[in-house]
């Protein structure tokens, strides 16, 4: 794993895709009890899986820069939904995404920090979305399903980066510059993905900063 770099400019991401089942069940053992729960509500083997992939990995790569066991970290859940880490082992902002067979995982160091990912869905109607959900501004560009995911993308990191919730930002202009939202500033940026995919980091704050994009295996 490549190591982390630090300071209130950089986010440290990585994606996170498949796993073998030996790590796989490596990663269950580090699960939390509330984690097993809710994976164990998931409809189907394939979601389980996903949901311990993507839970594993994050706790794995925190705990690898606090120095921490990865099983003994400790989320709490704010009022929308966002988790944020509590106790002995925390100080830093981490976020994770995912979508289909993929995971994006995002963390800061100093400034609250969003991460997302989107599939595009190829039957869709972006058109007819991007007029409902987004200003219009940015809905009459939508043209294609890339162009709707990464917007979404965006207000998704957005939101997650300041613990709101969606509606609240979906009406905003969410350029690649500072974004006035959830009374606040945030900044946003695109971030590589795997083809089929669109993805965004979201840091807290108007200054600009620069992401080291990892591709992470246990």
């Amino acid at each position: 794993m490549t190591g982390f770099v630090t300071g209130a400019g950089v986010v440290s991401a990585w994606l996170v895709g498949e796993v073998s089942s030996s790590a796989l069940a490596r990663l269950s053992g580090t699960l939390d009890a509330e984690e097993r729960r809710r994976a164990a509500r998931l409809p189907n083997g394939a979601a389980r899986r996903r949901f311990v992939i993507a839970h594993g990995a994050v706790r794995q790569i925190v705990a690898e820069r606090l120095g921490a066991p990865p099983a003994e970290l400790t989320w709490k859940t704010g009022p929308n939904g966002k988790p944020e880490l509590v106790g002995e082992w925390s100080g830093i902002h981490a976020n994770l995404s995912h979508s289909g067979d993929r995971c994006l995982i995002a963390v800061s160091t100093q400034r609250a920090v969003g991460a997302d990912i989107q599939r595009l869905i190829p039957e869709l109607d972006v058109a007819a979305m991007a007029r409902r959900y987004f200003p219009e501004a940015e809905a009459r560009d939508v043209a294609d399903t890339e162009t709707f995911a990464r917007l979404w993308a965006r207000k998704e990191a957005v939101t997650k980066a300041g613990g709101g919730r969606l509606t609240q930002v979906l009406p905003l202009l969410t350029p690649e510059g500072p974004v006035a939202a959830l009374g606040s500033w945030y900044r946003v940026a695109d971030v590589d993905a795997p083809p089929g995919f669109r993805a965004a980091v979201a840091l807290a704050g108007a200054d600009q900063f620069a992401v080291e994009m990892n591709e992470w295996t246990p």
